[in-house]
């Protein structure tokens, strides 16, 4: 068969889709790449201005004023306590130093650049993989939930309503019945979906890295570039991988809102088991919780190396979706539309692991809990399984609403024809 004429058939029906998104992107890259450096620039003439010199002073003089009514509390009262209360209530006891030579209180005042500490000279403090998840000027950092990034949106979407679509509309059937076989159409399908969509984002990274280097003086960008290429290349890995797990899902999913909402939850899903991950390394390593290695593995693991690794999971994650896709692709059945799961037989497992999964995720964050088996019994052992039952209940009651509609119809009509037969 013509590969070429089926490309041209499926980037066709993909166009619209990966056109939005891509040019979506690069709109948002360039708006975060101008707004951040414009920001930089107004801060810095900002920093420099005698404006902010007076209000520095202006600040130095409110001080001063809180010290000498400290001073003359103490005098009058020679209650140290007092004075110190006297001094919190005024919001100076942060600051408040008594010296027992001279006997009175000193305000340590914060100098200019400690004032104006949210105005960084330097776009980092430090060169850890923890101020480049957080830098705002890169678009590539910007989170939707937790570690979910923008750009993995961007990519989930797309390969579910590429899938998800086709199937919806009627154009696999019309592909199939055309006799291409269905791993070429799955195929031609990923290829004109992603390629022009990674190309797309590849250009929208190199433009906000342009802007970011052509508005900021290279000295104060205290981090090396090609750690910041390399993050973006770790970046566009996991929105991969997040396409391929899109796609999976719009294969099996046949119904719109609840698909969508399954897809969601799975997402969330994965960030909270992502931190429960995280949670049980944090107690293996003896490392102390201090609320910000959740956000990324990236983070929580800052070396080429460490970073290699996770990538190299993430592409042997993305083979698996895209194994799993091409499986189940090749025995869509055309008979089951409408239904939540398009596969009968694995809706049983698929519901039992829904379960398991919901259950994990919400109660399994057992890194940081206590040693006590009573405790861990408490909060994540039977609050695991109420989530576990609740979870399962509700998918088989999805997967078979059907059936469960038609037998309650059966018991409402029973009686009515009983009664018309009398």
């Amino acid at each position: 068969m013509d590969t070429k004429k089926l490309n041209r058939i499926t980037w066709k029906r993909a166009k619209p889709i990966v056109l939005s998104l891509g040019i979506l992107l690069i709109l948002i890259s360039v708006f975060i790449g101008f707004k951040s450096t414009t920001n930089w620039h107004r801060r810095q003439n900002f920093i420099h201005s005698q404006e902010a010199r007076d209000h520095y002073n202006s600040y130095l003089g409110t001080q001063k004023a809180e010290e000498d009514n400290v001073n003359k509390k103490y005098k009058e009262t020679k209650d140290y306590q007092g004075s110190v209360d006297y001094a919190d209530n005024q919001n100076a006891g942060i600051f408040l130093k008594f010296d027992s030579k001279t006997g009175k209180f000193h305000i340590q005042s914060q100098t200019f650049k400690e004032y104006y500490g949210y105005i960084r000279a330097k776009l980092f403090y430090t060169r850890s993989a923890f101020d480049l998840t957080n830098f705002s000027y890169l678009f590539t950092s910007r989170n939707v939930f937790r570690g979910f990034t923008l750009i993995s949106l961007f990519f989930i979407v797309a390969g579910f309503l590429v899938s998800f679509l086709n199937y919806k509309t009627n154009f696999s059937q019309i592909l199939f019945s055309s006799g291409y076989k269905r791993k070429e159409i799955l195929k031609s399908s990923i290829i004109t979906s992603l390629i022009p969509l990674i190309l797309m984002t590849i250009t929208a990274i190199t433009i906000n890295l342009f802007i970011l280097y052509s508005r900021i003086p290279h000295q104060y960008i205290n981090y090396p570039l090609d750690k910041i290429i390399f993050y973006q290349f770790c970046i566009l890995s996991v929105a991969i991988c997040y396409y391929f797990l899109g796609l999976f899902s719009g294969i099996i999913l046949g119904q719109v809102i609840t698909g969508i909402l399954s897809l969601s939850g799975f997402v969330f899903g994965l960030e909270l088991i992502k931190q429960n991950i995280l949670d049980i390394l944090n107690n293996i390593f003896n490392k102390k919780n201090d609320g910000i290695y959740y956000q990324s593995f990236f983070v929580r693991f800052d070396t080429y190396l460490h970073w290699l690794i996770l990538v190299g999971f993430i592409i042997l994650t993305t083979f698996l979706f895209y194994f799993s896709a091409q499986y189940f692709y090749q025995r869509l059945s055309l008979e089951e539309k409408g239904n939540y799961l398009l596969f009968p037989k694995f809706r049983l497992p698929i519901s039992l692991v829904a379960g398991l999964f919901t259950a994990y995720s919400i109660c399994g964050n057992i890194g940081l809990g206590s040693d006590s088996i009573s405790l861990l019994i408490r909060y994540n052992i039977l609050p695991g399984i109420l989530v576990f039952v609740i979870t399962f209940c509700f998918f088989i009651v999805l997967n078979n609403y059907k059936k469960i509609y038609e037998k309650i119809g059966m018991i409402i009509l029973k009686p009515n024809n009983q009664l018309s037969k009398k």
